[in-house]
């Protein structure tokens, strides 16, 4: 933003300290940075940044352990590391690092790097969580403004039934094409000419029932009392568990706790909860709403924290819902219903 001089100390205590980097994420938005600053060091940074690159049939990504494609196979685990690992981490590691290669002029490497995190799209075509799009989208973008779509390839998909040819040319190359095939056919990608595609096949299915399991990610909220009078106050104590079924992490967590009706947060013990707990980075108070933002969860790991709010008026306030969930793997969550609270 042209804040050169700050601008200009950042670099020179990440200049300071990057021999002493070996986190993967770490090392990729600082060799982004350097080379967005011409730093001196960028040639060290991208050195470092590709010994930790990891290659498979996909192309390079950086973070470490296997990353969840479809089905992990145990063997495929790197010793030590847990299971499964934070894939959206990765995904935004490696956009960063996809950036750092852009512009450090090896597209090479950037190709393969950007052909991994292609590789990583879900069924829409998109991705898993918040800010590994954002960044994967940055990074494809950055990669595609310099290369040139030197492809003409004939793709032949055949079922038992039929035969489909669909033509990918400079015109077209960077069209989404989508063909329908039989349900439980088998199917046939062949190519001929010259250059690369993506394919990827997407089954969708519906479970009349799904059974319903234990949650991994709990959260319990409870109020020291549910009748007050106007500008009492009343304590809210949250207790988090994470009990995944295997080694694994949470990575960053995020703790929603909705106030009921009438009530509103009170900033202080909110504040001092930030400062009490060591794992609680920051927080958030929007209306009803408190926010909180914890630094990472491992398997067994539980935390219970409490806060104020102060009834505002009169009301008979109906239960709300807090929820937790893991910002990079959203889907492993937990809920929780309050009890109704009346003022009067």
């Amino acid at each position: 933003n042209g804040e050169n001089t700050s601008a200009a100390k950042a670099i020179e205590y990440l200049e300071g300290i990057l021999d002493d980097m070996d986190d993967p994420y770490t090392l990729a938005i600082t060799a982004y940075a350097f080379e967005l600053a011409d730093s001196d060091s960028s040639d060290n940074a991208y050195r470092m940044l590709m010994e930790l690159a990891i290659e498979n049939e996909n192309g390079l990504y950086r973070g470490g352990g296997a990353v969840i494609t479809d089905v992990i196979d145990n063997e495929d685990i790197a010793p030590g590391h847990p299971m499964p690992h934070n894939q959206s981490a990765v995904i935004e590691t490696t956009a960063y690092a996809t950036l750092a290669l852009v512009e450090h002029g090896d597209a090479f490497n950037a190709s393969q790097a950007a052909k991994w995190i292609v590789s990583q799209r879900n069924a829409y075509g998109g991705f898993g969580s918040t800010q590994d799009p954002v960044m994967a989208l940055q990074a494809l973008t950055q990669y595609s403004t310099g290369t040139r779509a030197d492809v003409d390839l004939t793709i032949t998909i055949e079922t038992s039934g039929s035969s489909i040819e669909k033509r990918i040319t400079p015109e077209n190359f960077d069209i989404l094409q989508i063909i329908e095939v039989p349900i439980n056919d088998r199917v046939e990608i062949t190519t001929e000419g010259k250059g690369e595609a993506v394919a990827q096949m997407v089954r969708r299915f519906n479970l009349p029932q799904a059974e319903a399991g234990e949650d991994i990610l709990k959260i319990n909220v409870d109020y020291d009392t549910t009748e007050v009078e106007v500008n009492d106050l009343v304590t809210v104590s949250v207790e988090l568990e994470f009990n995944p079924p295997q080694q694994m992490e949470a990575g960053m967590v995020v703790v929603d706790i909705s106030v009921p009706t009438g009530f509103t947060p009170v900033t202080e013990s909110i504040a001092d909860v930030a400062e009490r707990e060591k794992k609680v980075k920051r927080y958030e108070i929007a209306g009803r709403k408190v926010i909180f933002y914890i630094e990472n969860m491992l398997l067994g790991d539980s935390l219970s924290f409490s806060f104020k709010v102060q009834a505002m008026f009169p009301v008979k306030a109906k239960g709300v819902t807090s929820l937790v969930y893991s910002y990079y793997q959203p889907d492993i969550r937990g809920e929780t219903l309050g009890d109704e609270v009346t003022v009067n």
